[in-house]
């Protein structure tokens, strides 16, 4: 019996790291606090600042991300996910710094219109990963990842 228990238990355990390891945006699904925003994040926001960079749509959905650039302080991408339905709905937006590990995102409740916006910072040489997600009908629609640049200098 004991095994068994002990058995049960390391295979608990392996599914909590494999689902944190794997579950990628999924995995962030908790309530999002401004102040809880890791070093170099910042948000959720109701706007972004910054010049729009680009706009990558949500297959299968009316849904998108937006994407914005600001050569402001050390630079900052902000991101938003906009699902253009009517009602509440699941929308999430994560973006990540594309050189660090940490990420940061605004997924904490079903939403009218958009999730976000997210700033990450210390973009001025670098690029942003973003993802986005919209649930619609019960059924997720990830964006899945894309990197996006700040625009060359003119």
């Amino acid at each position: 019996m004991e095994i068994r228990r002990r058995i049960a238990t390391a295979v608990a355990v392996i599914g909590l790291v494999a689902t944190t390891a794997f579950g990628g945006a999924a995995a962030a699904s908790a309530q999002t606090f401004p102040d809880k925003a890791p070093p170099g994040y910042a948000g959720p926001f109701p706007t972004c600042k910054g010049a729009f960079l680009e706009q990558i749509d949500i297959p299968q959905t009316t849904g998108y991300v937006r994407v914005w650039y600001s050569s402001e302080g050390s630079g900052t991408f902000c991101a938003m996910t906009f699902d253009n339905l009517d009602g509440k709905h699941h929308i999430e937006v994560v973006l990540q710094h594309a050189g660090w590990t940490t990420q940061w995102y605004d997924s904490d409740d079903d939403y009218e219109t958009y999730a976000g916006g997210i700033y990450v910072s210390d973009a001025n040489t670098l690029c942003a990963k973003v993802y986005g997600e919209v649930t619609v009908n019960g059924v997720p629609h990830p964006s899945g990842w894309n990197t996006i640049c700040k625009p060359p200098v003119a």
